[in-house]
């Protein structure tokens, strides 16, 4: 007597129950993980979203890492972790009508192309969080780099090295002499500060008083 009531019951609770894979709703699967040289900081999971197409549909990170998006129908989508203290590398998932799931790495300049990844997804983290850039050091070769260092030392080379190199050939001494450098007309230091400093010239007369008449 009790067996066919609970048969009864069984598959009253069954059709009861909504068949997702019938009203083409699936689930994305996966899980987060971080590298093993990364220093993993507390409730660093529960800290953690899954967003499907930059939050459209949202799921929570279990404390084994695992996760699950429910309500997906079919379609490409795109899925990534959000957390504070690390970066998560985005990837694609593509929901064909069946349901079946693949993976693919995401390329946004060509998204026609296919890198396939494993699923269920393992999405691991690419690199913690920066908020802020280190400070600037002082190094010699930033200095050494300089372009007026650049011109300043390459103008003392050829000061130097070339006179040796006329002394051991004649010849080149010759052509040396030969060639003339333009002349540039450079104004004289102390004229330019006398001008700027000196006041007015001793050449100039003073402005002449004008007298009213008298009647």
């Amino acid at each position: 007597m009790l067996l066919p009531i609970f048969l009864l019951s069984a598959i009253l609770a069954v059709t009861a129950q909504p068949s997702t894979e019938a009203a083409g709703v699936f689930t994305i699967e996966g899980r987060v993980e971080l590298r093993k040289e990364m220093i993993e900081p507390p409730n660093w999971k529960a800290n953690s979203k899954v967003l499907v197409n930059y939050g459209e549909y949202v799921a929570f990170v279990k404390e084994d890492g695992s996760f699950v998006v429910e309500g997906i129908p079919s379609g490409s989508y795109i899925v990534e972790v959000s957390n504070v203290d690390y970066i998560f590398e985005p990837v694609r998932v593509d929901v064909n009508s069946k349901g079946k799931a693949r993976g693919r790495r995401l390329n946004l300049l060509q998204p026609n192309t296919v890198d396939v990844i494993p699923y269920p997804l393992v999405i691991v983290a690419r690199q913690p969080t920066r908020y802020f850039r280190p400070r600037e050091e002082w190094r010699i070769t930033d200095a050494l780099m300089n372009p007026m260092i650049l011109m300043v030392g390459v103008a003392f080379i050829l000061m130097v090295v070339t006179p040796k190199l006329t002394a051991n050939d004649p010849e080149l001494a010759k052509e040396m002499e030969k060639v003339q450098l333009p002349k540039m007309d450079v104004p004289d230091m102390a004229d330019m500060l006398a001008n700027m400093f000196g006041g007015e010239k001793a050449g100039k007369t003073k402005a002449k008083k004008v007298t009213g008449k008298t009647r």
